[in-house]
């Protein structure tokens, strides 16, 4: 398949594997909330959709709540959990590709920008990203339509008038690139849910860093 103008990806469950300090940040923040009885596996349900979305709407907390719990979660998180990761096999090389090409790379994440650079630092990989899109530390642009949104005024680039594809392992990954009405991959490696992705419907789904690298035509 040809080459696109413009690749998206996602971060966390898409290019790193960045369950394990995530999940021990998180864990260590539920006191605030009173919900220190939640399991590993509902706790990974956290990673993709907005905290305000989570925490508010599925537990009923009030943003005071909010508040308090996101202010012990970046202690911890900032504090040396961001970088408990590793690289999805094949996606260091993958990325370097990419950001060798005449296609344009843009980070669109949920993770503060200034964390998700420092992570890219870590892993070596800043250098290939055209512009890193993600939340602010006040959790504007949260919603994964604006981060997108935000990525491509960083390129200057119209998804109408280019052919881009958003890469991601969560459903709002695929609906976040469907509103700009690019094409979308789903990456089966990450942190999805059981018929999550199927569910979201992406133009393609991947198994692996070689069928994704096959997909994007390099």
């Amino acid at each position: 398949m040809p080459q696109p103008d413009l690749v998206l990806m996602d971060l966390d469950g898409t290019i790193t594997d960045s369950i394990p300090g995530i999940l021990r940040c998180l864990r260590l923040a539920l006191p605030t909330l009173g919900l220190e009885d939640i399991s590993d596996t509902e706790l990974q349900t956290w990673l993709g959709p907005p905290l305000r979305v989570t925490v508010l709407e599925r537990y009923g907390r009030s943003e005071t709540d909010l508040d308090v719990f996101v202010e012990a979660y970046r202690a911890n998180y900032f504090g040396g959990g961001e970088y408990e990761f590793t690289v999805f096999p094949g996606m260091a090389d993958l990325v370097a590709d990419i950001g060798r090409s005449d296609v344009r790379l843009v980070l669109a994440t949920a993770k503060p920008i200034e964390s998700a650079e420092r992570v890219l630092d870590r892993a070596g990989l800043r250098r290939h990203f055209d512009f890193v899109s993600g939340t602010e530390l006040d959790l504007l642009r949260q919603d994964k339509p604006s981060v997108i949104a935000h990525g491509l005024a960083g390129v200057g680039l119209d998804p109408a008038t280019v052919d881009a594809v958003m890469v991601g392992d969560r459903k709002e990954d695929v609906l976040g690139g469907r509103h700009h009405g690019m094409r979308t991959v789903g990456v089966r490696w990450g942190y999805a849910e059981p018929g999550e992705l199927d569910g979201a419907e992406p133009t393609r789904s991947v198994d692996d860093a070689d069928d994704l690298r096959a997909y994007l035509g390099f």
